[in-house]
């Protein structure tokens, strides 16, 4: 009997670790050809360099198109909460088959193609002269990450007990104290996880970037796409390294000041 629960747990531990090695294999690869001793990506190699990652700052149109991407996602997060974490909370526990359909309809920019999104965008920003501005690619990628906060926050906000907010209102507070002081401590760990979900996915975003962008405006994805197009160069791989340390120093930072172990998307009053 002990032998056959640890053939069953030795082959689970095996298919996990499949599973993974599949998963990081990409970044593992990507990180591996950014040390390449050769000016074009191909294997074998037969040293390794880091003259890539200082390339890198050589290049003033990267540089700008990095600065370009930071000042977008800062504007596509803000954007996000201020649109989707309200109406989250204004919709959490109220089941109609109104709000069903409101829902629906709040979702459904994840559910159509990026390409379709950013051709319609690059019609109707056009149309109003918004297009050479950063509000341009930030509001497409609203579009696109704002669902998908939208849906986090409401299990959020759904998993609080109403109880506390009825408390608070009982004891004099208006509904803007009640949210800010009673709701938004009690789900802070999910409004980080949200924050750093939409700064991460604006900042990785290239289709909807590439119908929205203008020379001043170019987006890091973008740019590196068409570097591919004339070089196949490792810098490109040391840039994408860059673009994975973001993710990995944003969840550092969220070690630092809420803890991994606290990052869910649920709240702490049931």
């Amino acid at each position: 009997m002990l032998a056959r629960i640890d053939l069953k747990r030795l082959s689970f531990n095996g298919v996990l670790v499949f599973v993974l090695f599949i998963l990081i294999s990409p970044v593992l690869i990507l990180i591996i050809t950014s040390f390449l001793d050769k000016s074009h990506m191909s294997w074998p190699f037969d040293d390794f360099t880091y003259k890539w990652y200082v390339e890198v700052f050589k290049r003033p149109l990267w540089l700008r198109a990095f600065v370009n991407s930071l000042i977008v996602a800062c504007l596509n997060t803000m954007m996000t909460l201020i649109l989707c974490m309200p109406t989250a909370y204004i919709m959490s526990k109220r089941r109609s088959r109104t709000l069903d359909m409101i829902r629906t309809f709040i979702a459904s920019p994840i559910m159509i193609p990026p390409v379709m999104v950013g051709i319609s965008l690059l019609i109707f920003l056009s149309r109003m002269g918004l297009r050479s501005s950063y509000f341009a690619i930030a509001f497409g990628h609203t579009l696109w990450s704002g669902p998908i906060v939208f849906i986090c926050m409401t299990a959020v906000f759904d998993s609080i007990n109403p109880i506390y907010a009825q408390v608070a209102r009982d004891l004099g507070a208006n509904p803007f104290q009640t949210f800010w002081k009673v709701i938004l401590p009690m789900v802070r760990s999910g409004l980080v996880a949200s924050i750093f979900l939409a700064f991460v996915l604006s900042t990785q975003e290239f289709v909807i970037a590439r119908f929205l962008y203008v020379p001043s405006t170019i987006t890091l994805p973008v740019e590196m796409y068409f570097a591919l197009e004339f070089e196949l160069s490792p810098a490109i791989a040391a840039m994408s390294v860059y673009l994975v340390a973001i993710v990995v120093v944003g969840l550092i930072i969220i070690d630092r000041t809420v803890g991994l172990e606290n990052i869910n998307f649920a709240g702490t009053g049931n």
